[in-house]
């Protein structure tokens, strides 16, 4: 039966209205010149609700690419060797209730708004305390907390409410100044470092290990699959001075093996046996768009690949598939490497189909700048014929309807570039309401 999910939406507009909101200082909108009030203000919002951190088994994961796929294969492996695990992801593709999930189901879009009108009054007499003077001094001075850190905050009122042993966090951004970062004791782990985030996180590769690792606790474990000796020294060093145990995990160096390594190696840390994580690991559901194909003949893929290490991955895959011609359809947020991803994806790609989306708290670049990138140098040049074939198409359910027209049955279509916009054309296979109703995303093959 399908329930009304007005309280719900509504749950979601009101979030959604102070992530649009001026006065939303968010860590992964702008880089402060006092980061640690990020953190500070998490702590503050957490310390109100009580200290719902209290009691749980913490893993906090980091990394360039591959996190919520760790996230997934861990949260699969506590929950078939009996744990209560709870996890945090971001960001959602298809509604809100994606990024909070408990054993085998998300939250109920239910108990979500409920959760969501118990932390209202706590937001708002943050945001009303800011700066104000009770008892002849202010009391409180970091604003209102931003959108990432009051979801952060929710999973964890529902975690405690769902009585979880075990809970995993994935990164927002960064690291150092990433909402879990308030949590004192957790394995920590960092899947790879590459150049994303780099308006906040720093345009060399050991400024943004730097950071990355900065979710690495005092007298715990830390563990990674990074391959690169100058950024290993950097995790090494790190982990030494706070008196914490350095694993470094030796993995294929295909994408998604080195995702199970690590999980897998976590896990074997924790205690469980090696037929529970075999097992597990095979019968994971990875996130939503995470080279996820929604149909066969013609084939067509979801992967919200948003750098140019996600995108290798993609052309990794892709490689391992049998199709005749390539359709692209790409749009990307505009603080991403957008011409790296496109110098990657381009020479594969019979057509490209530019276009855009738009949310709350993300700009995307218009499809006619994308459409004027060409190949960098060190990318092998696509043929004049294919170069000739990019279009652009500002509404992309048209894109994704004109150009579904267009394919023969042996034919593939990729959807790329954000997961914004596989998220919201998600939507022509697996409907929202779908997810609302059964608590899960759902693959169809």
């Amino acid at each position: 039966m399908t329930k009304s999910f007005k309280k719900y939406y509504s749950a979601v507009k009101y979030l959604e209205t102070l992530a649009s909101s001026a006065h939303d200082q968010a860590y992964m909108k702008k880089h402060s010149a006092q980061p640690e009030q990020y953190l500070k203000r998490t702590q503050e919002l957490i310390k109100r609700l009580h200290n719902p951190v209290r009691g749980f088994r913490f893993i906090h994961i980091s990394g360039t690419s591959g996190k919520g796929s760790t996230v997934a294969y861990l949260h699969n492996i506590l929950y078939k060797a009996g744990f209560k695990v709870g996890s945090f992801t971001s960001p959602y593709c298809t509604t809100s209730i994606e990024k909070i999930k408990v054993d085998d189901k998300l939250i109920d879009p239910l108990v979500f708004a409920q959760l969501v009108d118990e932390v209202k009054p706590i937001i708002n007499d943050m945001s009303a305390q800011c700066g104000s003077s009770l008892g002849g001094e202010k009391n409180y001075k970091y604003g209102r907390p931003s959108y990432f850190e009051i979801f952060f905050a929710l999973s964890i009122l529902y975690f405690k409410k769902m009585k979880c042993d075990y809970v995993i966090l994935e990164v927002g951004c960064g690291g150092r100044y990433d909402a879990g970062n308030i949590i004192k004791k957790s394995i920590s782990a960092c899947t790879n470092i590459g150049l994303d985030h780099t308006h906040l996180l720093g345009k060399t590769l050991p400024k943004i290990a730097k950071e990355k690792a900065g979710i690495i606790k005092l007298n715990t474990h830390f563990f990674t699959t990074e391959k690169r000796p100058h950024i290993l020294k950097i995790f090494k060093q790190i982990c030494k001075s706070k008196k914490t145990s350095y694993h470094h995990i030796k993995s294929d160096n295909k994408f998604q093996l080195a995702n199970k390594a690590l999980a897998k190696a976590i896990a074997k840390h924790i205690g469980i046996k090696n037929n529970i994580i075999s097992s597990a690991i095979k019968s994971t559901q990875l996130l939503p768009c995470r080279f996820e194909i929604m149909q066969k003949n013609p084939l067509i893929i979801l992967d919200g690949a948003h750098n140019p290490d996600k995108m290798k991955s993609v052309v990794h895959n892709l490689k391992n598939l049998t199709y005749d011609k390539l359709y692209t359809i790409f749009a990307a947020s505009n603080t991403k490497d957008a011409r790296k991803m496109i110098s990657i994806i381009l020479p594969y790609s019979d057509k490209i189909v530019f276009t855009e989306f738009k949310t709350a708290d993300r700009t995307s670049y218009a499809p006619e700048t994308l459409s004027k990138f060409q190949p960098e140098a060190d990318q092998p040049l696509a043929d004049a014929k294919k170069l000739k074939k990019k279009s652009i198409q500002h509404d992309s359910l048209k894109a994704l309807k004109q150009t579904i027209k267009k394919l023969r049955t042996n034919d593939a279509l990729l959807i790329t570039g954000s997961l914004y916009l596989t998220g919201k054309l998600r939507k022509y296979w697996i409907k929202e309401k779908f997810i609302l109703n059964n608590r899960e995303t759902c693959q169809i093959l």
